[in-house]
């Protein structure tokens, strides 16, 4: 795969992580469609992003410049060229400075609830248990956590997958970590107690 293709997938990546979800059916292409117009008034038809991600064959893999371009610019890059020349920096360095709101654990009370929620509709509320950065989950939806289950996390960050370690209890035989927000990140909001 040369650099154009592998920028084409991580834009797709990107352009995902921004709408929050990964992109399947007409619905979601449909709703990027409108989302870039109402932002950008530059329009790309639902057909030319299906073609794009795959979901529809056509003869010609490469598309053009303007989609690549107003794709782009709605993950924050004036054009597909700066896109991947910031591509080609950035696969120079391995590490970035944190641009979103992180909440430390051991600034957390005792007792005090975090509720957690990432795509697609998945959401926990874990309880600190004043132990360091030691968590029991409150409450699961849509997520292979249970209630009762205990683990361990020393930062939440959002838009930024999260990595919860040392996961016990439940129905789980043996201790394991686990992950959120794999695409797109989570978000997060301090409930009290």
């Amino acid at each position: 795969m040369d650099n154009t293709e592998k920028y084409i997938d991580t834009l797709k990546g990107d352009v995902e992580g921004r709408m929050g979800k990964r992109l399947y059916g007409h619905g979601d292409f449909k709703e990027l469609a409108e989302r870039m117009y109402q932002e950008s008034r530059n329009m790309i038809s639902p057909t030319t992003l299906k073609r794009l991600w795959g979901y529809l064959k056509q003869e010609s893999p490469t598309p053009q410049t303007r989609t690549l371009n107003v794709l782009a610019a709605f993950v924050g890059f004036t054009d597909w060229q700066q896109y991947c020349n910031y591509q080609e920096h950035k696969n120079n360095y391995s590490s970035e400075f944190v641009k979103h709101h992180t909440q430390h654990c051991f600034l957390m009370q005792p007792g005090e609830k975090i509720q957690i929620s990432w795509y697609p509709e998945r959401e926990l509320v874990l309880r600190h248990e004043g132990d360091g950065d030691l968590f029991t989950v409150v409450t699961s939806v849509n997520s292979k956590l249970e209630a009762g289950m205990t683990l361990h996390c020393e930062t939440f960050t959002e838009k930024e997958p999260l990595l919860l370690k040392n996961v016990k209890g439940g129905s789980l035989t043996e201790s394991c970590d686990y992950i959120c927000g794999k695409v797109g990140g989570i978000t997060y909001e301090i409930v009290g107690k």
